[in-house]
């Protein structure tokens, strides 16, 4: 199973490489590659913001897919600024400026960006936008603005309450009860040396039965590979639940400000209420300091849309595209 999983993250890494190199010579010069070492510096920033982001920029996301996604930032009037190139849908974008909104700063970044891309010659665009950043894009001067979102890609974002009632209503409790009689589950928390378990998790759950031209986003072994491989400087948290011997199930959630986020989870199918225990141990081990969980987006799988939104009262967090032009 290792040598599967080592494969298929190597020749992943190999396709990423050469888009890499095609897409990214020579564009966004004064921009520095995001690292692990970055993540001191997005600290600084985010803690400059109102609120929280939308969960693709949280930085354990965006370090996790900087293979499918290449994200390089920089430094403008105060704000920490990133440009995304996606490398499966063939786009450039900027993500939102990072820093202190309702002074000139704000604008002043952004008019920056807006440079660079005509100095590229792409269009300008700001995507996985949190709305309370909206105001202060709209209020901009000199621009022609569009917004737009797509609900497929809105992140569901319960309060902790509303999370913890899903895991506790009689069907879960019911569906909790009948997997800890059957399974008698062991509950260990994930540590930088669990990459290979992680991986052979993720290629028995998700990936066998499935072709990779599905995962259109990028591959899901290299995604948790690299959220592995960083695990103690991305300020991870997680749990694997074991039975027998093996591993069920393994779950991933970070932090940003008051909301922890749900980053990965992957659970061997038609194991009845697993989920749900997964998701009451995650909560009971690191939910205790949140108020918010995001658990992030359905993709537009009417399967996930349907258990999300079932799951207890939520808002739909919306990630805007803002395009300016001039």
């Amino acid at each position: 199973m290792k040598k599967i999983c080592n494969a298929l993250i190597e020749e992943t890494m190999e396709v990423a490489d050469r888009l890499a190199v095609d897409q990214t010579e020579g564009r966004f010069k004064p921009f520095e590659p995001l690292t692990l070492e970055t993540k001191a510096l997005y600290d600084d920033y985010i803690q400059l913001l109102p609120g929280v982001l939308t969960s693709p920029c949280y930085f354990q996301s965006l370090y996790s897919w900087n293979f499918a996604s290449l994200n390089r930032y920089k430094i403008f009037d105060g704000h920490l600024c990133l440009v995304t190139e996606d490398l499966m849908a063939r786009e450039t974008f900027a993500l939102p400026p990072l820093g202190i909104l309702g002074d000139g700063s704000f604008a002043a970044a952004v008019d920056e960006i807006f440079s660079e891309f005509e100095r590229e010659g792409l269009i300008c665009s700001f995507h996985e936008t949190p709305g309370f950043m909206l105001p202060h894009f709209v209020s901009l001067e000199n621009y022609e603005i569009d917004v737009s979102y797509d609900t497929d890609w809105s992140d569901y974002v319960f309060t902790r309450n509303d999370f913890i009632a899903a895991t506790e209503k009689k069907s879960a409790r019911e569906a909790m009860r009948r997997f800890i009689r059957d399974f008698r589950p062991d509950v260990r928390e994930i540590s930088a040396s669990d990459k290979d378990v992680v991986c052979s998790v993720t290629e028995r759950t998700y990936c066998a039965g499935r072709e990779c031209s599905s995962c259109f986003c990028g591959c899901e072994l290299e995604v948790v590979s690299r959220m592995v491989d960083g695990w103690d400087a991305l300020d991870m948290d997680g749990l694997l639940i074991e039975s027998g011997g093996e591993v069920l199930a393994f779950g991933t959630v970070c932090r940003q400000k008051d909301t922890l986020l749900f980053l990965s989870k992957k659970v061997r199918r038609g194991t009845r209420g697993l989920n749900e225990y997964l998701n009451a141990a995650l909560m009971e081990r690191f939910g205790g300091n949140c108020c918010y969980v995001n658990y992030s987006e359905d993709m537009g799988s009417e399967g996930l849309r349907s258990y999300k939104s079932r799951l207890g009262r939520h808002v739909l967090m919306h990630r805007y595209v803002v395009r300016l032009s001039n």
